[in-house]
């Protein structure tokens, strides 16, 4: 070698390569890595039209989605009818390894009849916007938060999971939004929900919210996408990179009008992020059984 150079040797240790679909490694926020699924089909597709669930069809549903792996199984409300919370009461006897969760009014009259159902789980939801304060229920945000807080603590006292929920979150004010979530969060409930019951929400609106209120509570949060301006797979996986922990689901997508985020759709969105989390919780080959139910 001529005198004055130096032998230039190629670095044989190349640089891992980074899913371009994944999510960023500097968003210590991020929940694409560790999301949980409520599986909602045997509530939310419930409400789906025309939809009719036999206890046996119901009992069939649950086993199938908690062999495939789902976290929670969400039901209709045991107040909804007899019949709803003698179902309820055969499912939870099941001994699934899923939570199961009943879904309710912010009322005690709902709270009292769900924790003598078996549940592991009871989640409350109220409006909150403008339109369903004046058009719903009637009520202003500060018996809202009195109601919440009464339920939170009866359901608390009976050792059940509970977790909130505004109804109409996107299109409620952001103040009384974030008030009420750091009332409930105060008292301890073990996830705050938000939900896009009409549908408009957009992705960025999604992010922003959810950012913004992961500075605001300390538990986790849950989200809820119905899908009719076709956002709801992509608003789900940016609250993940916004810091929500779990996302409402149902096989198909079933639900009111257009339905919700779907399973299946969701998966495969998943899976381009984070193969080897998704194949280690969810057996994705019972996919087509479920849908098929």
């Amino acid at each position: 070698m001529p005198e004055g150079f130096t032998k230039v040797t190629e670095d044989v240790h190349k640089p891992e390569v980074q899913n371009p679909y994944g999510p960023n490694p500097a968003d210590f926020l991020s929940n694409v890595s560790e999301f949980e699924l409520i599986e909602s089909t045997l509530r939310e597709g419930e409400q789906f039209a025309n939809a009719f669930f036999s206890t046996e069809k119901k009992i069939e549903i649950a086993k199938a989605l908690d062999d495939f792996g789902v976290d929670y199984i969400e039901l209709t409300s045991p107040v909804a009818s007899e019949q709803s919370r003698r179902d309820c009461e055969a499912i939870c006897k099941l001994g699934l390894r899923a939570k199961i969760l009943t879904h309710i009014r912010c009322h005690m009259d709902d709270a009292k009849v769900a924790v003598e159902t078996g549940v592991d789980g009871v989640d409350v939801v109220i409006g909150t916007s403008q339109f369903l304060r004046q058009y719903s229920h009637g009520k202003d945000m500060n018996y809202i938060a009195q109601s919440a807080v009464e339920v939170i603590e009866f359901v608390k006292s009976k050792g059940i999971e509970i977790r909130f929920s505004s109804e109409d979150s996107f299109r409620s004010d952001l103040v009384d939004l974030l008030n009420i979530y750091r009332t409930v969060d105060k008292i301890g409930v073990n996830r705050v929900g938000i939900a896009d019951t009409v549908g408009c929400a957009n992705p960025r609106q999604v992010y922003e919210l959810v950012r913004t209120l992961k500075s605001v509570v300390k538990c986790d949060i849950e989200c809820h996408f119905h899908n009719d301006t076709g956002c709801a797979i992509a608003n789900a996986y940016t609250a993940l990179e916004g810091g929500a922990k779990l996302i409402d689901v149902s096989v198909l997508g079933i639900g009111e009008r257009n339905g919700i985020t779907p399973l299946g759709g969701l998966m495969a969105r998943m899976i381009a992020a984070d193969r080897d989390y998704v194949l280690s919780k969810y057996k994705l080959h019972k996919l087509r059984d479920l849908e098929n139910l």
